[in-house]
């Protein structure tokens, strides 16, 4: 029996165009990492706590088959009359809450079916299901839903240099804010924002600011609020972010070459095009660290949309999903002039209109055929040539600079050089001035006497 038009399935089927990329769904084991985490949460399934060399981080091991309603309380999903919509519901979407809803209800519903109502088409539709279902997704338990207090003084708490620098990335995060919004609703908005963040960092004094994650915070507070948000941005930092808030981006710089990695087996054309302009894949740097809040801040329902999809996958998967938006754009890349500059200005720039349904299932099966692990080894190798190739750019940057001074010292004897000839001209001049007037005086003196 044939699926109607508009019915909408959990787990997507794959575009006839894309199924060369797809592989059996395989129950995965998600690695979560947590920093410094201080609640301590009863889970309904075993957790296996191991030691990072680097960063010793504790590493949380939970299957897809864990309880989803950890806590055994159900949450209540309200009917699609009593939703504050901005805009008309699609008949997809009356659907997918109609799903949401008839989910809940299970008492054995499972962190992955969980999951896979936030990934499957139209996501959670609603920021009123959101602020019910994130929490559970994130696992946090209802103790965090009590109030905090002492915001208005919790950036004291952080560095100086941090807090001045949250100060402007908030300033510039007017495109979150309606373009209706009066003053004192962006002066409010602004608050909150500096407030949420600073309470993260204060909190988790080991996680450090980085430019981008403002973007990522006025996400969480448009969506739960300040209170419920404080605990869901905690959340997302330690299980999501932590790699961009260590002291340095190396991780995440390496990290990117997964893109380059996962391109030579899906498009070694492209991958070759982009190698020869010299073009390393940081272009996909800011949606990478901002889950495309940057880019797609005034486009609110495509955005929360994105963070259901993320939230319910790995914390790598906005690598896979930049992979696949770059093998779509392959036709407008080979035809762009091919140097660095203009292949990343087309890179950085990402059109409005992508198909992101149609990625976003795309990127998961990708994830599925091609997991980080098993194409690591590669994604070391590009790192290693990639710090190879600054090398050479730096020598040559070098030697560049050297020549310029050479030259610059060689302007200098030239010029010097040529002063004591001019002294030299300067000084016979004057000699011949002054014997020339003293001969006229005397010979105006003997006419004189005369």
């Amino acid at each position: 029996m044939e699926p109607k038009e508009d019915e909408i399935s959990l787990d997507s089927n794959i575009p006839e165009t894309y199924t060369e990329m797809s592989t059996p769904i395989e129950k995965d084991n998600l690695k979560v990492r947590r920093r410094n985490v201080i609640e301590t949460i009863n889970f309904a399934s075993k957790e296996e706590n191991t030691s990072d060399s680097e960063s010793n981080v504790p590493l949380v091991r939970m299957s897809d088959s864990t309880k989803a309603w950890y806590d055994d309380i159900i949450p209540e999903i309200p009917d699609i009359a009593e939703y504050s919509l901005s805009e008309p519901l699609t008949n997809r979407e009356r659907m997918k809450i109609s799903v949401i809803r008839g989910s809940v209800v299970n008492p054995n519903l499972t962190l992955g079916e969980l999951k896979l109502l936030g990934c499957s088409s139209e996501g959670l539709v609603n920021d009123d299901i959101r602020r019910i279902l994130w929490p559970k997704l994130l696992r946090l338990s209802e103790e965090s839903n009590f109030s905090v207090t002492g915001l208005e003084t919790i950036h004291s708490h952080i560095p100086n240099e941090v807090y001045q620098q949250i100060l402007k990335d908030v300033a510039r995060s007017g495109s979150h804010i309606s373009q209706d919004a009066t003053q004192h609703e962006i002066d409010h908005f602004q608050e909150q924002l500096t407030q949420l963040m600073c309470w993260v960092l204060h909190k988790h004094s080991v996680l450090n600011y980085y430019q981008g994650y403002n973007d990522i915070a006025a996400t969480v507070l448009l969506v739960m609020g300040l209170q419920n948000g404080l605990h869901v941005l905690e959340s997302i930092s330690l299980e999501f972010l932590e790699r961009f808030m260590e002291k340095t981006m190396e991780k995440v710089n390496q990290e990117l070459f997964y893109i380059f990695a996962l391109l030579e087996r899906v498009h070694p054309t492209l991958l070759e095009h982009l190698e020869n302009v010299e073009l390393f894949p940081h272009f996909a740097l800011a949606e990478y660290t901002t889950w495309y809040a940057h880019k797609y801040a005034e486009n609110r329902k495509l955005l929360h949309r994105l963070f259901d999809y993320f939230l319910g996958s790995p914390p790598l998967m906005p690598l896979y999903l930049s992979t696949v938006i770059v093998a779509y754009r392959a036709t407008e890349i080979f035809n762009t002039t091919p140097d660095m500059g203009h292949t990343h200005k087309v890179l950085c720039t990402l059109p409005d209109d992508l198909p992101f349904e149609t990625l976003l299932i795309e990127a998961k099966n990708l994830y599925r055929q091609y997991p980080p692990e098993s194409i690591s080894n590669d994604v070391t190798e590009y790192d290693r040539k990639r710090k190879c190739k600054e090398q050479e750019w730096k020598a040559k940057a070098e030697a560049s600079r050297q020549e310029r001074e050479k030259q610059r010292q060689l302007r200098i004897i030239q010029s010097t050089r040529r002063i004591p000839y001019r002294i030299r001209s300067y000084k016979t001049i004057t000699v011949v001035t002054i014997l020339a007037l003293g001969l006229y005086a005397f010979l105006r003196s003997s006419s004189g006497l005369n």
